[in-house]
């Protein structure tokens, strides 16, 4: 019988913290006596710039180095306007070439674009480590790598 009080007990617990977990707050009195409200943002006006500082610093380095070396600029003068992880649609890595076939399946990895004295360079990249300059324009990721 003690162990039928005991399991009802912990379930009735357990239901609360649901509850409470699950129930939005409602502003109510602070230490001062008045209302505490939060105001929930609208829709932005603004576009969230490009994302940087998702690639390991390893791969985000030797793809410096490659603008560096074809480019003939020192890699410090070199700006990262784009690091972000990103999921390919195939292997081509949205920078298709021509003649050339490519595995049909999404490909993690990254989107790098760099500033070279005011041209951009735009890099595509596997996960593995494999990178391609994307001349000549090419398409977006489907989106952010799930994180």
């Amino acid at each position: 019988m003690r162990f039928l009080h005991t399991t009802r007990a912990v379930a009735a617990v357990a239901g609360l913290v649901l509850l409470t977990a699950c129930t939005p707050s409602v502003p109510g009195p602070t230490a001062s006596g008045t209302s505490a409200t939060t105001s929930t943002p609208g829709p932005s006006t603004t576009t969230p710039g490009p994302v940087t500082g998702e690639v390991p610093a390893g791969l985000l380095a030797e793809i410096v180095a490659d603008a560096a070396s074809r480019s003939g600029v020192d890699a410090s003068s070199i700006t990262v306007v784009r690091g972000e992880s990103v999921t390919w649609s195939d292997g081509s890595l949205g920078c298709p070439q021509p003649g050339m076939n490519y595995t049909q399946a999404l490909v993690p990895g990254y989107w790098v674009v760099l500033d070279v004295d005011g041209t951009e360079y735009d890099y595509r990249a596997t996960t593995r480590g494999y990178f391609l300059l994307c001349e000549g324009g090419g398409s977006p990721p489907l989106g952010p790598m799930d994180r």
